[in-house]
């Protein structure tokens, strides 16, 4: 899988089955519309496109509140290139961008892009809110703006009733309901640890949650387990064990059973 720029001229040149949205923690139903990109980009003979955004567009304008990734930027690319993408775009979004009307950002990608389908949620709008376009409206335009690409319309997944969203599963977290939000994710919710170098206090490992870029539980004490390398081994192989997290404050330490350097943290 390759990763450009939203606008780079190579997408004028080739055929494209699109995806757009923000992505964050490609949960369950961000699965269902990545599958179908990659399943209908595959029967059309074309590349599969997912563009996302360097932030969160409604966090950026205030429409949301402030909080970390649900995934880290590296997690994000391995389980795009997983799931079969072919090149994964990010639009950096700004306040241009954000002024866009609905029509004017499917202008804008039908110019940027040779289009042959688009794949969004049900829920999908673009544009500004004031003028944003949904799948209704996408699909005329689409039509008005290419001679024949098409859109297809993906529905909502469901948990317990609950349609599955970000948002959900970020109030989870902040509940403290790890089980749930995994299984939103349709996996372990896990935090990527191997960029940080941590402290020491005894046995224990301490991060500064601040400096991890990704949302946390509300503080308590988590069953987990950890990913990693073993720190007194002449080789690299990974190793994994169970830890116990500790959260408090702007403060994660863990527990470990062994001598290992973590790399992913898997909340049980």
């Amino acid at each position: 899988m390759k990763t450009l720029a939203f606008a780079d001229p190579c997408f004028r040149n080739i055929d494209c089955v699109v995806t757009i949205g923000v992505f964050d923690g490609l949960h369950r139903g961000h699965q269902k519309i990545v599958e179908q990109c990659v399943e209908t980009a595959s029967e059309l003979g074309c590349e599969s496109v997912l563009i996302s955004f360097n932030i969160n567009p409604k966090m950026a304008k205030g429409r949301e509140v402030k909080l970390d990734s649900l995934m880290s930027a590296s997690a994000f690319e391995d389980f795009l290139a997983e799931k079969g993408v072919k090149y994964h775009c990010i639009i950096d979004f700004s306040d241009d961008m954000s002024k866009l009307t609905g029509e004017e950002f499917i202008a804008l990608l039908c110019t940027s892009y040779r289009l042959r389908a688009m794949v969004v949620g049900s829920n999908f709008r673009c544009g500004n809110p004031a003028s944003s376009a949904g799948p209704a409206e996408i699909e005329k335009l689409l039509s008005g703006y290419t001679s024949s690409a098409f859109l297809k319309v993906v529905s909502p997944v469901l948990y317990n009733g609950m349609e599955v969203s970000s948002s959900l599963i970020r109030r989870c977290l902040l509940t403290g309901d790890t089980e749930t939000a995994s299984a939103l994710l349709g996996r372990t919710y896990q935090v990527d640890l191997g960029k940080e170098a941590p402290g020491s206090s005894s046995e224990r490992l301490l991060y500064s949650i601040r400096t991890l870029g990704q949302l946390l539980p509300k503080d308590g004490t988590y069953k987990t387990r950890v990913a990693g390398k073993a720190s007194d081994a002449p080789t690299s192989n990974p190793v994994d064990c169970d830890a116990t997290a500790v959260i408090s404050g702007d403060c994660l330490a863990l527990d470990l059973q062994v001598r290992i350097k973590p790399d992913r943290l898997f909340f049980l």
